[in-house]
């Protein structure tokens, strides 16, 4: 009786580390999804804030021309 229930608990703590081994390893790989995902968003962002700078020179430079055609 006693050794049923000594298996009975070793089998269930075998489940349990191992239940807790799949749930680690899926929360480390979703971590790690995340991560290069804002590594993407963090580069777009600069491409983006790059384009906008030149857009920002470009609307600039026409009003200027305009200012000087006096309109």
């Amino acid at each position: 009786m006693i050794e049923q229930l000594t298996i009975g608990m070793v089998v269930e703590f075998i489940v349990l580390l191992g239940g807790g081994i799949g749930a680690w390893t899926k929360l480390n790989s979703e971590v790690t999804v995340l991560k290069s995902r804002i590594i993407s968003l963090e580069k777009n962002e600069a491409s983006t804030s790059k384009k906008l700078d030149a857009l920002m020179e470009a609307v600039q430079e026409i009003k200027i021309l305009l200012a000087k055609k006096g309109i």
